[in-house]
């Protein structure tokens, strides 16, 4: 983490607040990631591909789950984010399965509508 802001170098870097996941994925070809849920969810939702880097809790399963969807390459170093980056970039493969989740996202239940069906159901 910065500790200190002033460390940054402002050419490269911009510090900011919180900003919506969907408004970070915009213009984004492929996400990197540890695979936590909301990053990988996120990136699902948006047919973003993913390169996977999981560590610990439930990121092992959460990016078995994508790349078993065809939405993610998961690799085991650090020291192997560029190459499966180029691999991810080159191969259209995990885009299309992203793609694919995506459009099955799209066509789920709101979390609003399920609410009213489970109310509906215990009414």
């Amino acid at each position: 983490m910065f500790d200190d802001p002033a460390k940054v170098d402002s050419t490269r870097v911009h510090l900011a607040g919180f900003v919506p996941m969907r408004c970070l994925l915009e213009g984004v070809d492929v996400v990197v990631s540890s695979a936590g849920a909301g990053s990988v969810l996120s990136a699902l939702s948006a047919a973003r591909p993913m390169v996977l880097f999981p560590m610990g809790l439930d990121k092992p399963v959460n990016a078995a789950r994508a790349a078993e969807a065809g939405a993610a390459v998961v690799i085991d170093t650090a020291d192997q984010v560029a190459d499966a980056v180029a691999r991810v970039l080159a191969d259209h493969a995990v885009a299309d399965g992203a793609a694919t989740v995506a459009e099955e996202i799209a066509g789920m239940n709101s979390a609003d509508d399920v609410l009213g069906l489970l109310l509906k159901r215990l009414g």
